[in-house]
């Protein structure tokens, strides 16, 4: 019994030292993401404009959980052809220019890659006349 009231005194004393130390780790340390599982890209097919013989393609990462992009661009075909145009940029916000394309109807995929895997988006459209 005469031990407990001198618990509660090292408690009362220690505990601003303890929510110091927690507060400190949590400050220098930033949120731990260890834990978590990486995942590949998520990306969107935005926009295609066609310029000349050639088509200008946006894309976009919407995520890359855990893991860094390593390379991003558009798959771009039509029935003989498929030729694969990589962005010059790997941003999420990323561009890709098609170039000399002959005349007929084409499609157009966005790509993304991190270090789990490559991700596509929706197919693209277009026509050159």
């Amino acid at each position: 019994m005469t031990f407990l009231p001198f618990f509660h005194k090292i408690r009362r004393a220690l505990m601003p030292c303890s929510a110091l130390l927690l507060l400190a780790a949590l400050v220098a340390c930033g949120e731990d993401r260890s834990g978590e599982q990486p995942f590949a890209p998520t990306v969107v097919s935005r926009s295609c404009e066609v310029v000349a013989d050639s088509v200008v393609l946006t894309g976009e990462v919407t995520a890359s959980p855990n893991s860094s992009l390593t390379r991003c661009g558009f798959v771009v075909g039509n029935d003989t052809l498929r030729r694969e145009v990589n962005a010059r940029e790997v941003i999420p916000a990323f561009t890709a220019v098609a170039d000399s394309l002959e005349p007929g109807a084409y499609y157009a995929v966005a790509f993304a890659a991190n270090g789990v895997g490559t991700s596509y988006g929706d197919t693209l459209r277009f026509v050159m006349e």
